[in-house]
Order: C-alpha cells, then structure tokens, then sequence
C-alpha cells in the first residue's frame, strides 16, 4: 500500500479445525494471487469463519478432523448470524463484506473441487446474504472559507517548492499540498489520484516544439515539456479500481487553469527524483533513507488534520480527504445539475441522491426541503419490497415477530388480506406513488414489484414470474421507457426476490404464471411511449 508491504497469513496450525483451514487457505492463496483486492478483509473473515468452525461442540478428533464435507447449513447459518448482529451495531460494511466475500470464496472452492459441498450448503452459497450493504451520510464538503484558505495554502507551497533546488521531495507538507491542488482542481476521487503514474499523462505541444523532442524518451519528454511550460494539453487516464476498474480520460486545456496547472506542477516537482530512481508514480517522496517512493498516504502525518495543525490552515469535521472532492463535485452540481447528472461520469443518481445530498451548501441553494424530499423519496424507492420467504411466514403464523411487521399486520399478511392482485401491500393509501390517502392505482402494472409497500409471499411467485417475463429487456418497445420504468423492477424480481425462494418453488410458481392479472398498458410503458393523437 503506497509503497508499503502488508502481509496476510493463515496458519492452518493456529486453528482448531485444520483440516478445513488447510483446504480453504489453499483456494484463498490461489484467489489473491490472481485477484488481489479487498484482500484484508478476504483474509480477516476467513480467520473469523475458521474460528467460529472451531467453536462447534465436538471432540478434539472430531474437530481434528472435520473438513469441507462436513460443513453444514447450520454451521454457516450460525456464523451468518453472528456477523448480522456485528453489523448491526457496527454501521459500516465490514461485516457485510466480510460474509459476501467468504460466500464467494466457499463458492469457488466447490467449482474447483465439484461434489465437496452438502447440497444444502450449496444452496445457501446461490442466495443472498442476510446483511446488506450500509449507506453511510455522505462526507459534508469544506466550507468555502476553507476550501479558499486550503487552496491558498496549496498553491503558495508547491509554489514556493519549485524554486528550491531539491523541490521540496523530503518536505512531507509539499507531498500533501501537492494532492490538496490536485483534489480542489480535478474532482477526482483520492484513491485515484494516488494511483496515477507518469504513464497515465500524455502532453501535447506545437509542431514547432514536438520537431525538436522527437529523440526524447517518453518521461523525459514530458518533464521537458513541462518544465519549460510548453505544454498545450495534458491527457490524464484515470482508473477507479473501487468501480470495477473504470478507465476513462480527462483533457485539460491551457484554458482549465486549475487542473491544468495543477498537473504541471505536480510533473515539474517530481522530474528530477523520477529520472533519478525510475519510479513512476506521478506523486512522490524521498524517505529517512534516502530511497524515493509513493508518500505513505495512510500515516497519521499525512491526515488532513495533522497538515491542518502544522500549517495553520482551518480545518473542521471528518478527517477525510474525500472531502476535497466532494467541495468539486458539489460545485459542479450546482452549477448544471442536469448536465452533471446525465453525464455520470462523477456518480450515478443513485450515488449522489444517496451521499452527496447532505452537502450544506447544495442545501442552502437548492432549498433544505426538496432534497430532504427526494432523499425521502429516494431512500424509499431503493428500500424496495419486504420479502417473506416460506420459513418466515411459517414463523409469523406462530406468532413470531419480524422486524418493520408488527403483530397486527404479519398477521394479515399470512392470513391473505393484505393481497392486491399481484401482491401484498402494507396500506394502499399510502402509496408513493399517490397523493396520501387516495387508493393506488398501480397494483396491476407490475410496479408492486420495486415498491416498498410491498410484501412479497410465496404466494406471490407466479405474478412476479409473469411480471419478469413480460419486463424481459428483449421485449421492450422502447429502450428508453424500459430503463427508467420496467429496469428497476425487472432487476429487483430477478436479483433480489427469486433468489429468495428455492428452485422448487420458483418452478411450481412458473405453472401458475399465467393466471396472473396484469395491466401493462396499451400505448405507454411496455408498448412504447405515447403517441400523438390523429389529426
């Protein structure tokens, strides 16, 4: 990490239950060697689930003994549950990902080795997990006050460090201000830009120039370029490995002042330690020993608050530097929020209704009541439909309670009425999709689906079956009516509620599908958009 080594071990020895140990560090080693990411939290959830394994009330020899086949259900249900309850007190993903992660890596064990695997541990590998991935309150921006003095301070150091004759590479406050120009210039995510190398930059010139660097190795062309400021455009290639390894690429122009010369700067800084030690990242550092690196971002010295402290500089809130970005980026959204939205190449609705909203001053101009409405409303479309599998509903008849049912309502539910023709509704005029207190009018069109009044029985199977069928992306008659309607509905039935319920079921609900009522329109939605009346 940045230059630093970090080391995971399993020890089957240090366990327990060796036998499993054994068998699934093998197929741990063999994932990180060809994917190494999120390996800190791969590695800490397979210890937890070792050390749950070698809690189970069984001999020493038993213990000694037990392997991949003998895992049961229950085994997994248990340490499942456990890290539901840590989660729910933790507020952070941790634990959801710890569980996903372990799911995936039990999952690919049986791939390689088909048959090893209880059936029943292999069906509950297919389903979803009971955690869910946890919003957080998005980061709040700096102030302008701050953003102001924090750009400020940028600027006047890597200014004054380019005049020196070492440019500042032991000065860690001109590794930090260096990143704070980039961050208030660029908008990109911290991560990203600690990622990029020289590599990643690509600088054009006049032709009169580019005649005389054409015996000049890429780098050296580069720093040339910068170094006597003849450069025309940069190209930076950024990559988000938190998105999947999403490359995309920025121009900057001589008329993007900031970004642009923030990046000049930053190649101008590093020129002569880059030549000197063949390191490519475009940020860098000479340490205690002399040797030249990436700076160790994640050191105490390096967090916003300790630079604040030591320079002077007004700093207030959480200690992120993701917190630069988010001043951009909610500039930029105040500025041609249509634009920025339709782009999203920043966030997706999702992601910004979700965590960038809270922003003071994106409330301050847009108003604190509409976006605390589309919060609401937002929040409300993403909780989606409460799925009551089979067990569940065996439960509530016996009276058991569930979290967001109360007695009265659970129920109704078992009971048959709260069924609309497609499913269960918790009360149908509460619609969000109405005015309160009128009836909802949507409970044949298939919305019910991605609704969060919804309650999904098993019962209800064969209407989201048909509704499936009918919301397949093949059968769209217009692309762009299917993305923003029938896509949220079609992805929830098929990733969130038939995963819920086993293949038997889901297969006996298919014979029924057809008895379904169901009211897709005839010029709009399904059919199209809607035409214009004749003349």
């Amino acid at each position: 990490m940045y230059g630093e080594s970090k080391s995971h071990t399993i020890d089957p020895a240090t366990f327990e239950t060796p036998a499993i140990a054994t068998e699934l560090g093998r197929t741990w080693l063999q994932v990180l060697t060809e994917f190494g990411r999120f390996e800190s939290q791969l590695a800490n959830g397979l210890r937890e689930f070792l050390s749950s394994v070698g809690q189970l009330p069984l001999s020493d020899d038993e213990k000694r003994r037990f392997a991949l086949s003998d895992l049961r259900r229950a085994h997994i249900d248990l340490w499942e549950l456990n890290m539901l309850a840590r989660h729910r007190e933790a507020q952070s993903d941790t634990n959801y990902r710890k569980v996903l992660y372990l799911f995936a890596l039990l999952r690919r064990y049986e791939d390689d080795h088909p048959g090893t695997l209880h059936e029943a541990v292999r069906e509950r590998l297919e389903r979803q997990p009971r955690l869910w991935h946890h919003r957080n309150e998005g980061l709040p921006a700096l102030s302008k006050e701050e953003a102001r003095e924090w750009r400020r301070w940028a600027y006047l150091k890597v200014r004054s460090a380019l005049a020196q004759p070492d440019r500042g590479i032991s000065d860690i406050d001109v590794h930090t201000a260096t990143h704070v120009l980039l961050s208030l210039s660029t908008g990109e995510p911290p991560e990203v830009l600690r990622a990029l190398t020289i590599d990643d930059i690509e600088a054009t010139t006049t032709p009169e120039v580019e005649a005389a660097l054409t015996l000049m190795a890429p780098s050296e062309r580069l720093a040339h370029l910068a170094e006597h400021d003849h450069i025309e455009r940069i190209r930076v290639r950024y990559t988000k490995n938190r998105a999947g390894g999403e490359v995309y690429d920025e121009v900057y122009a001589r008329r993007d002042t900031a970004p642009f010369k923030a990046m000049r700067w930053t190649i101008m800084l590093n020129a002569s330690a880059r030549a000197e030690s063949g390191n490519p990242s475009l940020i860098l550092m000479r340490d205690a020993g002399g040797t030249v690196r990436q700076p160790p971002w994640n050191r105490a010295e390096y967090r916003l608050a300790s630079v604040a402290e030591r320079n002077g500089v007004s700093f207030t809130g959480p200690n992120y530097w993701a917190r630069l970005r988010k001043t951009v980026t909610t500039r930029e959204a105040l500025a041609d929020p249509r634009s920025y939205l339709s782009k999203g190449r920043r966030h997706s609705a999702e992601t910004f209704f979700g965590s960038y909203t809270n922003s003071p001053v994106l409330r301050a101009e847009a108003g604190r009541v509409l976006v605390e409405g589309v919060n609401d409303l937002f929040e409300r479309a993403l909780t989606g439909p409460t799925i009551v599998t089979p067990e569940a509903e065996d439960a509530l008849r016996a009276g058991a309670t569930a979290p967001g049912l109360d007695k009265a309502m659970a129920q109704a539910l078992v009971a048959g009425r709260l069924d609309g023709p497609q499913a269960g509704c918790r009360d149908p005029l509460s619609s969000p999709y109405e005015a309160d207190g009128s009836v909802c009018t949507k409970s044949m069109t298939g919305t019910c689906f991605g609704c969060p009044n919804a309650l999904i029985t098993r019962h209800h199977l064969p209407a989201a079956i048909a509704i499936q069928d009918l919301a397949h992306p093949d059968k769209a008659a217009n692309p762009e009516t299917w993305l923003h309607h029938w896509k949220p509905i079609y992805d929830t039935i098929t990733e969130v509620i038939l995963p819920a319920f086993t293949p038997e079921q889901i297969e006996e609900a298919r014979q029924r599908a057809d008895l379904t009522p169901i009211d897709p329109g005839v010029l709009n939605d399904m059919r199209g958009p809607q035409e214009r009346g004749a003349r």
